[in-house]
Order: C-alpha cells, then sequence, then structure tokens
C-alpha cells in the first residue's frame, strides 16, 4: 500500500503503513503504539522522533490513506478523457473494478475513524469530515461537467449526488465485509449508475 514516489523516510514510512494497515483492521483505539512498532519493525524510539503520540499518528494515517487513494485514482487517467458523460462512466467503472480487485482495501480508514473516534474526538471527527468531502470533489466536478455539456439549463445538485455515491460505496464496504463477498459492491455500482442514466434521461 506504500505510495509511489514518496519522499517519507523509510521508517516514518513503516510507522504509516503499519498504523493504517492496523487501525483499518482493528480501529483507533484497539491499536497500541507498541503494535504498530512491532508491525513496522522500528523501536518505540523511533516513534516519538516522528510522532509526537499516537493521536499525531492517527491523523496522518488518514492523511497518507487519502493520499493513497488519490494517487489510485490518478492511475485512472479520467482527466485524460475529454466527453464528461464517458469521463462519468469511466468513474463508475473504476469503482467497479476496484470493487472486484480482490487485493484492494476491504475498508475505509477515514470512515473507520469516524466510526469510532466522531461522538468523543471533535479533532478526528473535524479531519474525518474534511476527508470524505474531498472523496465527494472528483464525482462532483465531473457531473458539474455532464450537466454543463449535456443539460445546462438543468438544476441538479451535484454534491448531494457525490455524497450518495460516497454513501452507497462506504454501506456496501461494510455489507461486503459482513458477508464476505465483494460482489455487492459491483452490483451497487451498477445500481447507482443506472440511476444517474436515468436522472439524465428524465432531464433530456
Amino acid at each position: 500500500m506504500a505510495l509511489a514516489g514518496s519522499t517519507l523516510p523509510e521508517k516514518k514510512s513503516l510507522l504509516l503503513e503499519a498504523a493504517l494497515s492496523l487501525m483499518m483492521m482493528k480501529g483507533y483505539q484497539g491499536t497500541t503504539v507498541d503494535e504498530i512498532c512491532a508491525e513496522a519493525g522500528v523501536t518505540k524510539g523511533s516513534f516519538f522522533h516522528y510522532f509526537k503520540s499516537k493521536e499525531e499518528l492517527g491523523k496522518a494515517a488518514i492523511d497518507h490513506f487519502e493520499k493513497l487513494q488519490m494517487n489510485l485514482m490518478g492511475k485512472a487517467a479520467l482527466n485524460q478523457i475529454s466527453d464528461a458523460w464517458e469521463r462519468l462512466h469511466a468513474y463508475l467503472d473504476f469503482f467497479a473494478d476496484l470493487a472486484k480487485d480482490s487485493e484492494a482495501p476491504s475498508s475505509c480508514l477515514t470512515a473507520v475513524i469516524s466510526q469510532e473516534m466522531s461522538d468523543i474526538h471533535d479533532d478526528f471527527r473535524a479531519l474525518c469530515a474534511e476527508k470524505l468531502l474531498n472523496n465527494t470533489k472528483p464525482l462532483q466536478e465531473i457531473l458539474e461537467a455532464v450537466l454543463q455539456e449535456e443539460h445546462p439549463s438543468r438544476e441538479l445538485d451535484s454534491q448531494q449526488l457525490s455524497e450518495y455515491f460516497l454513501s452507497i460505496y462506504q454501506g456496501s464496504l461494510i455489507l461486503a465485509k459482513a458477508r464476505n463477498d465483494r460482489s455487492v459492491l459491483v452490483r451497487n455500482v451498477e445500481l447507482f449508475r443506472q440511476y444517474i442514466v436515468q436522472l439524465f434521461d428524465k432531464a433530456g
């Protein structure tokens, strides 16, 4: 899960990767500094050289996870597709393909920490809210481009639609884990695609 081209010091990168892996599996509170150090293969002294506390590492891990997501999406080269409607389908294809990839993360660190910490830690809640909003921006921009190209007079809330897709995918991740079956992710991406197609057909 390492970030390609990362300029982070090796031990810091190892700590981030260990924190990301353990916290997605065990949650923030269920993961200890000792476990993170053992997973990363570094000393506790190295940990406190790079991070003042577990909280600081947790926030850095959320940032790191976002960068991994953006790096992965960048490989889809969506911006190279000039037609907005085709770009929208390519975006949904990306998530459908991701859903089929057994090596892809089965959880979202931001969602895991948000569910666990939002009621008891305002800083984590605010950070998770920011990152989840960032997750909606690529789809929102594509939807706005589709509206501009296809239906410039149509009033449609692209932010609400992008949040709807995020809710669908995050909920599907939970179902996929509970059932040990990632096919629910693919089905729900395709249901969202059908909804979008119908929505724009009605607009036309």
